[in-house]
């Protein structure tokens, strides 16, 4: 029954409203049937939602990384990651006390914060933190590779985290280049080298989520040769390098969603219906607060490259609507009715 409630979750998460030039076209749910593939044919947020639930207990760290866009298209990231972070930070502090640390570049970290508080998640200094539940705490993650690696070493030590998500951040192709989804490369010193963080929990058995809507992001690798096949700059992009945007990146759960922010929220809803408590997904007036929380921190629409409160070129009032509909799907599959004929 379970599975069946995230069958449909999974789908609402992955309904394309892409331009119609512009932004590649087409490839929502070629990217989710190669993901679904490759992890046995079983609802994506299902097995992100399920793994978390057995990964966690209360008390358990988990780092929420995020943080997309560079200066100076997106100066402060876009509208798409940060939201998305803090739902799934909420739901995991409200549906399995666990204390999320969100880890994002300083410039990112203003719409991370704001977007958080906008969810109700107040974020504190580490020391207050650690005393008290339903915060979170927050982490700078540097630029370049180099103090990538040590920082991610650090992150573990510092939080001994049981798992980690990663919402919307970008990795390296095989020639360890980060493109946009268009095949625009990004030099490794305008970039947190985030993958060092999934190196990290592979290398320490710390159960990964990558959430992500293109292929570029973190968690992908787990189907590159796919997104090399379907995204129009897979196999070749428009930098140097010649690889394509591909990552190579993976995770031991990618879901892929129309939106990133969607495929997190979707994992909450997953985790509000498996704890059978709809009030562990984030409600219509939090999305609507956070949204606005966002944009107004300095975080870009990342389709039209603007400063407004909209997600991947689809309105607020998408955002909202989608929770509704999510909220629907979890509410209805907790209920028992009898029509009588």
């Amino acid at each position: 029954m379970d599975q069946i409630t995230c069958e449909y979750i999974d789908r609402l998460v992955n309904i394309e409203m892409r331009f119609g030039q512009g932004l590649p076209r087409g490839v929502t749910h070629r990217l989710y049937d190669a993901a679904r593939a490759a992890q046995g044919d079983v609802p994506l947020t299902f097995l992100a939602a399920d793994g978390l639930r057995k990964a966690l207990k209360r008390g358990d760290h988990v780092l929420v990384v995020t943080g997309a866009g560079t200066p100076p298209w997106l100066p402060k990231g876009e509208t798409d990651g940060p939201p998305g972070a803090a739902a799934i930070a909420r739901a995991l502090e409200v549906g399995l006390g666990a204390k999320p640390v969100y880890v994002a570049e300083e410039r990112n970290m203003g719409p991370v914060i704001a977007s958080s508080e906008g969810i109700g998640l107040a974020v504190m200094a580490e020391s207050d933190f650690a005393k008290r539940d339903g915060v979170a705490a927050a982490s700078v993650f540097p630029l370049g590779k180099d103090a990538g690696a040590k920082e991610a070493a650090r992150l573990f030590d510092r939080f001994a985290p049981k798992a980690v998500v990663f919402v919307e951040k970008a990795g390296p192709n095989s020639a360890g280049i980060f493109h946009s989804i268009l095949g625009t490369g990004r030099t490794d010193d305008m970039m947190a080298n985030a993958q060092e963080i999934a190196r990290e929990a592979k290398a320490r058995g710390v159960f990964s989520v990558g959430i992500g809507d293109g292929g570029n992001e973190i968690g992908f690798g787990k189907v590159a040769e796919a997104v090399r096949g379907i995204q129009p700059a897979g196999r070749v992009c428009k930098c140097p390098c010649g690889q394509g945007v591909a990552t190579i990146v993976e995770t031991d759960v990618l879901l892929s969603a129309a939106v990133s922010n969607w495929g997190a929220y979707g994992i909450a809803a997953a985790l509000a219906a498996l704890e059978r408590r709809p009030e562990v997904l984030h409600s219509t007036a939090d999305e609507d607060r956070m949204i606005l929380a966002c944009a107004a921190a300095g975080a870009f629409d990342g389709a039209y490259a603007r400063q407004v409160p909209m997600v991947d070129g689809t309105s607020q009032a998408v955002q909202t609507s989608l929770i509704t509909m999510l909220h629907e799907v979890v509410g209805n599959s907790l209920k028992s009715y009898q029509r009588g004929f």
